[in-house]
């Protein structure tokens, strides 16, 4: 049915804070020390198994896919 009356709105809502700008200086020195760890770590950092799966030959058992 129809209303003869309109709903009341509801409050407007607070005004956002402001959030604080990243510092330039900062920002650089961040990734700076970030490309540091990432040299520091080296091609070891990068291999995502154990030393005993890559580094370490095989003992026997299977060397091809469906062996």
């Amino acid at each position: 049915m129809g209303s003869l009356f309109r709903a009341p709105s509801p409050p407007p809502l607070p005004p956002m804070p402001s959030l604080p700008t990243p510092d330039p200086e900062e920002e650089a020195r961040k990734e700076r020390l970030a490309a540091l760890e990432r040299r520091r770590r080296g091609r070891a950092g990068t291999i995502a198994t154990s030393e005993r799966g890559i580094l370490q030959p095989m003992a026997g058992g299977k060397r091809l896919l469906g062996e």
